[in-house]
């Protein structure tokens, strides 16, 4: 009786330690959309005029990315009605066009430093896009014919 009851009690426990394991989580390697934004981690973030922002972006598509590209627009404005951001200033451009093998996902790092210039309420905008693909079918290549782009904002909210 009692070895039938540890025999019993050891496979219950067995039993939960697999179902246990089994309800982990796993780690997402790819991200789930074209443009992703690791760090900052929201797309509205609140810093000190001076002070410096990581920026991690990773791209992925399913053709191989021609370019990266980053813009930023100060905002001193912030208050006035009808403004509207041009993206003057560049932060990162990146040819991937030129990379062999030709490759379909990146990950740009850098970091960004607030101007101390800027005074509270001012808002630093920035727009990250990338194309992939190419308009003529090649020999070879293992991907649908055609171009896409896809872009994404963020931006510091100077406190």
């Amino acid at each position: 009786m009692k070895k039938s009851l540890l025999v019993v009690t050891l496979s219950v426990f067995i039993g939960a330690i697999g179902f246990l394991n089994g309800c982990k989580k796993t780690e997402e390697s790819e991200p789930l959309e074209p443009i992703s934004l690791v760090s900052p981690d929201t797309a509205i973030t609140r810093k000190f005029a001076g002070d410096a922002l990581p920026i991690e972006i990773k791209f992925t598509t399913d053709r191989p990315i021609n370019y990266i590209l980053g813009k930023y627009d100060i905002d001193t404005m912030y208050n006035t009605p009808g403004y509207v951001a041009t993206y003057p200033d560049t932060l990162f451009f990146q040819r991937l066009d030129t990379l062999e093998p030709r490759v379909n996902r990146y990950t740009y790092t850098g970091t960004y430093i607030t101007p101390d210039t800027l005074l509270p309420f001012d808002v630093v905008r920035f727009r990250v896009t990338f194309e992939a693909g190419s308009s003529v079918f090649k020999t070879g290549q293992n991907y649908p014919a055609g171009k896409v782009s896809y872009t994404k904002e963020f931006k510091i909210n100077v406190r």
